[in-house]
């Protein structure tokens, strides 16, 4: 069985949901960003495909989430963007035969997400596993095998630029449409979608009972 790790950056919570200031009061964001790494902590930490959680952070609440979750720890005292963060997660994440990079915003991830994700790898040595944003924009999950073979590129056009990275270097390329994994909650539309959705989650029942 193929060993995989799954790096999560989180930036300091106060800083975080910053879309959603019009309508959330900073505690507000800051409790949704605690519930919604909640619910993927659960999933990912309750996965018998999931060798390794790595939480990439600084701050304080979140390295105590992780301790409550017994995952590693790896702290991002500069906090430079997504790209830095993975890249402080890499080297541990050299250990594993492939690492999965996701954000802490989607909280709809299920078992049967991760089990698609591992499956997805199996049949090649060198590959990468995408899910871009519902707006096709940016990269929800970015699993490659091995862990290093393409650079990641968050905070631009990521999609369409770890597409281009992957395909460049003759890796290949599956694409993994699923409306849990593309489902990030960066605006009010997307708390909305999530309210209105059939699936019951730490984050859906705090935002019903603010909203």
């Amino acid at each position: 069985m193929l060993r995989l790790c799954a790096i999560i950056p989180v930036k300091s919570l106060a800083k975080g949901k910053s879309r959603l200031a019009t309508f959330l009061s900073m505690e507000e964001r800051i409790n949704l960003s605690i519930a919604m790494l909640r619910d993927m902590l659960g999933c990912l930490c309750s996965s018998p495909y999931i060798d390794s959680v790595i939480i990439v952070s600084s701050d304080p609440t979140i390295k105590g989430i992780a301790g409550e979750f017994n995952t590693m720890l790896v702290e991002d005292e500069y906090e430079q963007g997504v790209n830095s963060a993975v890249a402080l997660a890499d080297n541990i994440a050299s250990r594993y035969d492939a690492s999965v990079v996701l954000p802490h915003d989607i909280p709809l991830i299920s078992a049967f997400d991760v089990l698609m994700l591992y499956t997805s790898m199996l049949k090649y040595a060198r590959c990468v596993v995408i899910t871009p944003s519902s707006r096709l924009d940016g990269t929800n999950v970015l699993l490659r095998r091995p862990p290093d073979v393409i650079k990641t590129h968050y905070d631009e056009d990521s999609y369409k630029l770890h597409l281009d990275e992957a395909l460049s270097n003759n890796v290949k390329v599956k694409i993994l449409l699923s409306n849990r994994l593309m489902l990030d909650l960066d605006g009010i539309d997307d708390v909305y979608a999530l309210m209105s959705s059939n699936h019951e989650c730490n984050t859906k029942r705090y935002l019903m009972s603010i909203l």
